[in-house]
Order: structure tokens, then C-alpha cells, then sequence
């Protein structure tokens, strides 16, 4: 399935849909087609896992804990890296 068959960009709604999925994709470094396809490798599973959880969070204060977190992890593993 094609996305331009998947978000046709025939509303204000969802033209702002379209390009925020096109910043997403770029931001992961996938085709926005990925996301309408089973995950092809396992960066691309934990990707839209992280979406998901992201989703799923209740409360602004959650989400905001959610990128405290990764936060921390990413710079943890940077400094590790060094």
C-alpha cells in the first residue's frame, strides 16, 4: 500500500498528518512507507515500539518522563562510548 493511497492530503487535517509523518521518517531515517509495512529490522520494531509507548502514555507528565529517560540512556551510552 502506497501512502499517497494511505493519507491523501484532501484536508487541512490531513496535509499537517502528511507532513508530520514525512518529519518523523526523516528524523528516523526511514521511508515513510516503512511505517505501513512490518518492521524490517530490529531498530525499526524498537522504533515503533517507542511510538507506541509514547502514544499510550496518559499524561503529559508521563511523556515528559518518557524523554527524561531516553534522555539519560542516550547520554549515558555516549558517555560510555568516550
Amino acid at each position: 500500500m502506497s501512502v499517497s493511497a494511505t493519507i491523501q492530503p484532501d484536508t487541512h487535517a490531513r496535509s499537517a498528518l502528511n507532513a508530520r509523518l514525512v518529519r518523523i521518517a526523516a528524523v528516523a531515517g526511514i521511508p515513510v512507507e516503512a511505517f505501513f509495512s512490518e518492521p524490517t529490522s530490529v531498530a525499526h520494531a524498537g522504533l515503533i515500539e517507542l511510538i507506541r509507548l509514547w502514544d499510550a502514555a496518559p499524561t503529559e507528565t508521563v511523556r515528559a518522563e518518557i524523554l527524561a529517560g531516553t534522555r539519560a540512556v542516550v547520554a549515558g551510552a555516549a558517555d560510555r562510548t568516550r
